[in-house]
């Protein structure tokens, strides 16, 4: 991408086996590179049946975004479920105990080179927009490791409301965990 010609990019719903190829080297290199710890099966077990998780499941959806080469260089993700108790707390548990009615916002990740180009913002809208569509819904949670450079300041300046701050009362230092909700009938701008 040169300075004189900026990237354009498509957002689209994954589908393809190169978008979610593309989709699970992106999320592959942001917990690599930006959280440090790279593949963790029992955490990206969706990543290993992209099509039965995002394709076949009509409730479910990985959207991307794809520069004017054709290459993957960010994701987000919907999942109905919210939090896994343990390890988050089980006041979470609680809180989101109707599974069906919770979509978990993930996979929010863009290479280092595509930052900063609204395309999180766009892939986040993406992923609330199918939500909404789905009717079934009635929130959609997130949760983000505030140790990654920039992650809490992106997800405050969108319309979320912070549910939890587990910051220092983790057990692994890796992380430094807050969860949100983002309302579904709040529009990103």
């Amino acid at each position: 991408m040169g300075q004189d010609q900026p990237a354009e990019y498509t957002i689209r719903r994954a589908a393809t086996a190169d978008d979610l190829a593309g989709a699970r080297a992106v999320v592959l290199h942001t917990a690599e590179a930006d959280l440090g710890y790279g593949y963790v099966p029992q955490w990206h077990w969706d990543l290993d049946r992209p099509v039965e998780t995002y394709v076949d499941n009509p409730r479910q959806a990985m959207f991307v975004a794809v520069d004017d080469a054709g290459v993957v260089v960010s994701t987000a993700a919907i999942r109905v479920g919210g939090p896994n108790v343990p390890p988050h707390p089980e006041e979470l548990g609680r809180r989101y105990a109707d599974r069906q009615a919770v979509a978990q916002l993930l996979r929010v990740a863009t290479m280092p080179e595509h930052r900063r180009v609204g395309l999180g913002r766009r892939l986040v809208a993406a992923c609330q927009e199918f939500v909404r569509a789905d009717g079934g819904f009635r929130v959609i949670y997130l949760h983000t490791n505030t140790r990654v450079p920039a992650a809490e300041p992106f997800w405050r300046s969108l319309p979320v409301v912070e549910i939890r701050d587990d910051r220092g009362e983790e057990r692994d230092p890796r992380f430094a965990t807050v969860h949100f909700e983002l309302p579904l009938d709040v529009p990103i701008a």
